[in-house]
């Protein structure tokens, strides 16, 4: 099991690093070119950078890799854009995003800008 674990690594490595030479940026159209193994793994490594960071992101990849693929459905003109972008911005309106020293409060406002994160409280349930 280990072994097949570390054939699904690799080749979401090769294929991230492919993606990345060949536009320079890794965009919501890459990742919807990836089977759901290498989906998840794609989000994992999003997760284990943003911890070298100093982010906490506590829920798992799949739940994020589920909200990434009813976003794009939603959304297909939003998969021309940065993926990092919208998977950031997916984990900060879930309030899932946690640095030492910052509010997630301050940081929804700062990062999703008055109507979104506004919108976003009203789809939360919160005021």
């Amino acid at each position: 099991m280990k072994y097949a674990r570390w054939c699904v690594f690799v080749m979401t490595m090769l294929i991230a690093a492919s993606l990345f030479a060949a536009q320079g940026t890794f965009i919501g159209v890459d990742y919807l070119k990836l089977g759901k193994p290498q989906r998840v793994n794609t989000v994992k490594m999003f997760k284990e950078e943003a911890g070298k960071q100093g982010a906490i992101i506590r829920k798992d990849p799949v739940f994020y890799c589920k909200k990434l693929d009813a976003f794009y459905s939603k959304n297909p003109k939003m998969a021309n854009e940065s993926f990092v972008k919208t998977l950031k911005t997916l984990i900060i309106m879930e309030y899932d995003w946690s640095e030492k020293g910052t509010d997630k409060e301050t940081l929804a406002k700062q990062w999703l800008g008055d109507d979104l994160y506004k919108a976003n409280k009203a789809r939360l349930g919160k005021k």
